[in-house]
């Protein structure tokens, strides 16, 4: 007799214990309801330090002739085991997603949470009420580039290079590539800037557009201009063209008085003024009664009791020339409004600076779009 060798476990033993760990097993699931306590069922018994995982190492020092008969009997139990781990695992996962839902569950009736929602600028707002207004009397809307030419801007609008009036446009030009990585930034040689007002667009619509043209020109404009209470670099404007056989000034000065009244009231006060700008003639100043002080004079209007709110006048023969058109067959007239300007006087603000930045304590007060 061999006195170092292990004594072999009884394979009566070995049928017994492993019968024992099948019984203990599904008995436990039975009984399981919980997700982690099947996930720690599972590691006691088919785990590394597991019943069965032990079972199966003493298998192993059984009689040779008894080892298949315990290993075909171990695997059933292993297979069944694993089987109804996994079956339990879906169905206590699918009882605790259930219960979960149970407690959670949403009250349909009960009032949703307010959405904080944005509301339009007021600058917006008054571009928008303009274009309705405009709409109403039969006008188009379109736009144009932001970026335009020296001769766009300026030269096709009658402002040739050494016109006195380039005095009144402090021009932003856009800088040649390249040259304000050299160090020495230049102006663009094609003459690119950015537009000082919306008035390019009646060349575009001349050349783009068949008289009847009846068109209005919302859009942002840009000078070189230090910024303060009343002045900023960039800025709205609104511009109108109007072009047929037949327009006359009178017919400018209808159109501008009723859309006074449709904006500021119908018992706005309006009058008209000698004006000068070099792409209309005549040119004339349109001013309301103050809607601050309903003309009784006050800061807003200087004291006099009257705001200028926009310019306009007779289009100029070169400029329709210079849109493609015969001045002996044709004539407009056109205007131009601040809508920065406009839009201060509507809600009173003194500040242009309040109505351009991004205090959201101030835009609140807009919220209505009043």
């Amino acid at each position: 007799m061999n006195q170092g060798a292990p004594d072999r476990p009884s394979s009566d033993d070995l049928r017994i214990a492993l019968e024992e760990v099948r019984a203990a097993g599904l008995a436990a699931l039975a009984q399981t309801d919980d997700p982690a306590a099947v996930g720690s069922l599972r590691s006691g018994l088919l785990g590394r330090s597991g019943r069965l995982t032990a079972l199966l190492r003493e298998i192993a020092h059984a009689q040779p002739s008894e080892r298949p008969a315990l290993g075909r009997l171990a695997n059933e139990v292993r297979a069944e085991l694993e089987a109804t781990l996994d079956d339990r695992q879906r169905v206590v996962r699918r009882e605790a997603l259930q219960r979960q839902l149970a407690a959670e569950a949403i009250d349909m009736t009960a009032p949703g949470r307010p959405v904080a929602a944005g509301h339009l600028h007021p600058l917006m707002t008054a571009e928008r009420e303009v274009r309705e207004i405009f709409h109403g009397f039969g006008f188009e809307v379109i736009e144009g580039p932001e970026i335009e030419t020296d001769e766009m801007n300026f030269e096709r609008l009658n402002i040739p290079p050494d016109h006195p009036s380039r005095d009144l446009w402090d021009t932003l030009y856009v800088a040649e590539p390249g040259s304000v990585e050299a160090g020495a930034p230049r102006p663009a040689e094609d003459g690119t800037i950015l537009r000082t007002h919306t008035s390019p667009v009646q060349i575009r619509a001349m050349k783009a557009l068949k008289p009847p043209i009846r068109v209005v020109i919302p859009g942002r404009c840009f000078r070189y201009e230090a910024v303060d209470a009343g002045h900023n670099f960039e800025f709205f404007q609104v511009e109108g063209l109007v072009v047929d056989r037949e327009t006359s000034l009178a017919d400018l000065k209808g159109t501008l008085e009723a859309y006074a009244r449709a904006m500021y009231g119908p018992e706005t006060r309006t009058r008209f003024r000698p004006g000068y700008y070099p792409f209309t003639e005549p040119s004339v100043a349109f001013d309301v009664g103050c809607v601050v002080c309903a003309g009784e004079g006050c800061p807003a209007c200087q004291r006099t009791g009257w705001m200028t709110i926009l310019g306009a006048g007779m289009v100029h023969p070169v400029v329709l020339r210079n849109g493609g058109l015969d001045p002996e067959l044709y004539q407009g007239y056109a205007f131009g409004m601040g809508l920065d300007r406009m839009t201060l006087l509507r809600y009173g603000i003194p500040d242009l600076r309040l109505l351009m930045g991004s205090d959201l304590r101030f835009l609140e007060q807009f919220s209505d779009g009043r």
